[in-house]
């Protein structure tokens, strides 16, 4: 008898956060873009790769990467802003309470226009770059559920720096600006 009042009681606890966590989609709700990738300059020497996280104001924050290069003149050239988000605004909606739901690799416009809380940027040399530009498009192709705690904006970004040789935290479920403290953390000399 016990088990089966535990059981209810979870089952209540579990109904009563849903409903006090789902809310209707939101008009401010960002459209998950593909993701931008421009052709680098023939003309770049360096290359980088720059791992980015911000705040939101009503939700958890949202990591991503941009790539780029420099040519001979000092010029920096950003080619690539990507990251991992639910799909759509219902996926969005959902995502937020654990359910897995349709991901996307994608950029949203705020990965444009707003400024990141915690940048982490790496010289990585040419092959590097086209090893990262490779794994983006496996990840387009095979990562298409996002689950908050285990495939999620964290991941994706860490995913990146293991293709590039550094070590990515291996709890994923926390604050954008969290992971990304602990990714340079994990990688500064």
């Amino acid at each position: 008898m016990p088990y089966f009042v535990l059981a209810i009681s979870l089952a209540m606890a579990l109904a009563m956060l849903v409903c006090q966590t789902v809310q209707p989609a939101r008009a401010e709700y960002e459209r998950t873009h593909p993701p931008l990738i421009l052709p680098a300059s023939p003309e770049a020497t360096t290359f980088y790769v720059e791992f980015r996280a911000r705040e939101e104001a009503d939700g958890f924050g949202h990591s991503y990467v941009t790539l780029g290069s420099i040519d001979t003149s000092g010029g920096m050239h950003q080619t690539v802003v990507v990251g991992f988000l639910p799909k759509s605004a219902d996926d969005d909606r959902w995502s937020k309470v654990g359910l897995p739901v349709m991901g996307l690799v994608g950029a949203t416009q705020s990965d444009f226009a707003r400024r990141p809380r915690i940048r982490f940027r790496v010289v990585i040399s040419r092959t590097q770059y086209f090893r990262v530009l490779q794994e983006i498009r496996n990840l387009r192709r095979t990562w298409t559920t996002y689950q908050l705690l285990l495939r999620n904006c964290n991941s994706f970004a860490g995913q990146i720096a293991v293709t590039i040789g550094l070590q990515a935290p291996m709890l994923t479920a926390q604050y954008p600006v969290r992971y990304m403290s602990e990714l340079l953390v994990l990688n500064s000399p």
